[in-house]
């Protein structure tokens, strides 16, 4: 019974370490929110730096996925392309072994003063940032537990030969299947999402005396393998954050053969360190790999990028791969404030869509462009395809970052995204019909009228401008002020239809022959301004001042 509890206490250990990695992603998310992408933007201009950059940040955000997911998130925004990145990400390899080696330095010791600080800091202050210290503590602490309570199961012998695990599994021959080994590893770190994780498990366990060095050591490889195609499957959606995953993984793999190899070659000559040196021997195979992968690949990093690029090409327009979200990803969402910014930035790349599809569709009008407007009606299809992805993102965030969640901000950012959907499609269902048809017909408006369309359009390009920019800020005196523009466009929107009238009046020529064209025209500008009108009753909705206690009265 004894060795079945010692067993279970090891899993329980391994829970508790994996919660802490994921705890700790949180802690850093509410410590730093979006500024570690924008770090590491700033300090990689140039290879080198591209390098420390990557050390500096996950020596502060010591998570593999949070640096994962930043990785492939800056590349599918475009601010550095996958070499500049690949840089970052091996400096990056190196930064994150310094956790292992606060666990192989015995830390565990010290967990229950660190949870005891962690706790004292994340419920007893009210500030941001010393909350987001305090749950970073606490998720090392947890960490550190989970090693302290894995090494005392492990050492009441649950691993012998003769009881508990030992009598299912022969550790004693597993060590010849060093493939195999590393193969699990490798799988592990990919469900547990953390090469950290994985390697203090092996740790712990070796600290204990359960498993050898020969054990360790190809373990070891296949974890940081994982952790490579953990990568590969957040960056997989788009060509540059593949390539550059895939630079990652084909590294880790040749280096990883080469120390399978090696080890194959040693056999029984391998070195095997005692129970008290174990911890630092596997910490230190943990960053020699890393340090190894690095200075393979800066110095071929050019040459690399070459042979994905013919490996990976980019596909056509219109080809599958061609097109997909730039910021927001699958898989592990990293952390509410993260992940909403992400959802932010997406939702204004969608309006930047939207934003061209408009000036594309007036210039295809006064143009007479009828492949410019074909092209437009196709830059539909992706608001569509961005909407679905922005929205199962949002929602997918709500079930898993329910504890630091803004359902407040979720809502805002949905609306928004609504009427960008719904603007792209009068663009393409009703704007671009009309333009197709004037083309058709050969028709032309008067001189006056279409000196009223150019400026009723200028009118409601400028509140779109408004709106993307009170979008992000929640700016209310640009909300305010995008309500007056909507009270003087309708206005306005009727004159203009009172002048067209006079003119069919009049006997126009031109007025008669556009005079459907011209009026549905100036409806759906009109719609489309009612829609952007939508975001800034949401904004003033959402900003409102909260009645404070010195606002109440008592009614006595």
């Amino acid at each position: 019974m004894s060795d079945f509890v010692n067993i279970l206490s090891i899993f329980g250990g391994v829970a508790l370490l994996v919660f802490g990695v994921r705890y700790l992603r949180k802690g850093l998310d509410r410590l730093f929110g979006q500024r570690l992408g924008t770090w590491m933007q700033r300090l990689a201009s140039k290879r080198g730096w591209a390098f420390l950059a990557g050390v500096a940040v996950s020596l502060v955000a010591p998570s593999s996925t949070t640096i994962s997911l930043l990785a492939v998130q800056t590349v599918r925004a475009g601010h550095m392309n996958a070499r500049q990145m690949l840089a970052s990400v091996l400096g990056a390899n190196i930064g994150l072994t310094v956790m292992v080696l606060l666990i192989a330095l015995r830390f565990e010791q010290a967990a229950p003063i660190i949870i005891l600080v962690g706790v004292a800091l994340y419920q007893f202050t009210q500030g941001p940032r010393s909350r987001g210290i305090g749950q970073v503590l606490l998720a090392l602490g947890f960490i550190f537990l989970g090693i302290r309570i894995m090494m005392e199961a492990a050492s009441a012998g649950s691993f012998d030969s003769e009881s508990g695990l030992g009598s299912i599994i022969n550790f004693d021959k597993l060590e010849q299947y060093a493939v195999l080994l590393a193969c699990f590893a490798a799988v592990l770190a990919l469900v547990l999402q953390s090469s950290t994780a994985t390697i203090g498990l092996v740790i712990g366990l070796g600290a204990a005396g359960a498993i050898n060095f020969r054990m360790a050591a190809p373990i070891v490889l296949g974890a940081n393998v994982g952790l490579a195609v953990t990568t590969l499957i957040l960056g997989w959606r788009l060509v540059e954050s593949r390539r550059l995953a895939l630079a990652n993984l084909l590294l880790k793999v040749l280096v990883a053969a080469a120390g399978l190899t090696v080890l194959q070659l040693m056999g029984d000559s391998l070195p095997q360190p005692n129970v008290n040196t174990m911890s630092l021997a596997v910490a230190g195979l943990h960053t020699g790999f890393n340090v190894v992968v690095a200075i393979i690949g800066l110095p071929t990093i050019g040459l690399i990028s070459s042979l994905l690029a013919h490996l990976v090409p980019t596909p056509l327009p219109g080809k599958p791969g061609a097109f997909g979200p730039r910021y927001i990803t699958e898989g592990p969402i990293g952390g509410a404030a993260l992940a909403m910014g992400q959802a932010r930035r997406e939702i204004m790349y969608t309006s930047e869509i939207v934003s061209s599809m408009l000036r594309d569709a007036w210039q295809a009008l006064k143009s007479n462009n009828e492949q410019l407007i074909r092209e437009v009606s196709q830059r539909d299809d992706q608001v569509d395809l961005l909407d679905t992805e922005i929205k199962r993102f949002l929602t997918g965030l709500a079930r898993e970052e329910a504890e630091q969640f803004d359902a407040d901000e979720q809502m805002r950012q949905l609306r928004y995204l609504s009427e960008l959907e719904t603007i792209g499609d009068i663009i393409d269902k009703n704007i671009s019909e009309l333009i197709l048809k004037k083309i058709r017909l050969g028709a032309s408006f008067s001189d006056d009228g279409e000196k009223e369309l150019d400026d009723f359009y200028n009118k409601v390009r400028e509140n779109f401008t408004i709106a993307e920019n009170a979008f992000p800020t929640g700016d209310r005196q640009l909300a305010q002020q995008l309500l007056r523009h909507k009270e003087r466009i309708n206005q306005y929107e009727h004159e203009l239809r009172d002048r067209h009238f006079a003119r069919l009046n009049a006997g126009l020529t031109e007025a008669y022959e556009t005079s459907a064209i011209y009026l549905d025209l100036l409806t759906h500008l009109k719609r489309i301004n009612s829609c952007l009108s939508h975001l800034a009753y949401a904004i003033l909705q959402d900003t409102e001042p909260k009645p404070t206690a010195a606002h109440t009265t008592t009614g006595e």
